[in-house]
């Protein structure tokens, strides 16, 4: 039977050793070993926690991850205008023109948001001439960013132009509804 004294003495001790780790001090691991009150856990092993110093003086410092909204760039180096949509997984939802020859757009985006780009005004795909493939941009899950919500930079290449396939699907979701 585990008296009530002793399991808020495990929580605490647990607690202070979990604050101590996420110091980034101290480093934690279990260890076989004799207890004061062997057999009171629910399987009757007995465990001893045990921390020791670990030094951290070389470690590059962490800085922690901005969390919400960060401010994407988008660039278009094409002799094209071009429209940014959101991609939603169907048709997209439009954001805004990119001027011709270097006009930029500065949007409010989210970790894991994926863009797509067309003509201005016809939706028609605007894609990688070498592979055929129409230009995403996407931000990166794991995106660090800056303290000042700058977030990642998306060029539309020079290169960028519409498909020289006749017939091509406008929208990723039209692959999906064709099967």
């Amino acid at each position: 039977m585990i008296r009530s004294s002793d399991l808020s003495f495990k929580v605490f001790l647990l607690l202070l050793i979990v604050f101590l780790a996420n110091l980034g001090r101290v480093a934690v691991h279990a260890e076989e070993g004799s207890c004061a009150n062997p057999g009171s856990d629910a399987e009757g092993t007995c465990v001893d926690v045990v921390a020791e110093e670990v030094d951290r003086s070389n470690d590059k410092p962490s800085r922690p991850r901005r969390e919400g909204p960060l401010f994407a760039t988008f660039k278009n180096l094409s002799p094209y205008r071009a429209d940014i949509h959101f991609d939603d997984g169907r048709f997209g939802n439009f954001l805004s023109t990119l001027e011709a020859n270097g006009g930029e757009a500065r949007l409010t985006t989210y970790r894991g948001h994926s863009f797509f780009i067309t003509r201005h005004g016809v939706r028609e795909a605007l894609v990688d001439p070498a592979t055929d493939e129409q230009y995403f941009f996407r931000v990166p899950e794991d995106f660090e960013g800056g303290d000042d919500a700058t977030g990642p930079h998306f060029t539309l290449p020079v290169e960028a132009s519409p498909s020289k396939t006749k017939c091509k699907d406008r929208y990723p979701v039209c692959t999906f509804e064709a099967e």
